[in-house]
């Protein structure tokens, strides 16, 4: 999405953790899952979560400070 960067790509359930917290930080936010599929209560894969690029540097950091990789 043109203007837009991926801060976050991952399962359903954690990007929307992401979302979820950005949003209350106060980052504009768009979240988009591709499920590949049409059946009900597929928990997706590829979910994204997207923030305006003025905000992407910000919302990285935040993210890398408040989830960091599981070792």
């Amino acid at each position: 999405m043109k203007g837009w960067t991926v801060v976050f790509k991952g399962p359903n359930y954690a990007a929307e953790v992401v979302f979820a917290s950005l949003e209350a930080a106060g980052y504009r936010t768009e979240i988009m899952t591709d499920t590949g599929h049409v059946w009900p209560g597929l928990i997706a894969e590829d979910t994204r979560v997207f923030v305006p690029d003025e905000q992407a540097d910000g919302a990285l950091r935040m993210i890398e400070t408040d989830f960091p990789p599981s070792v």
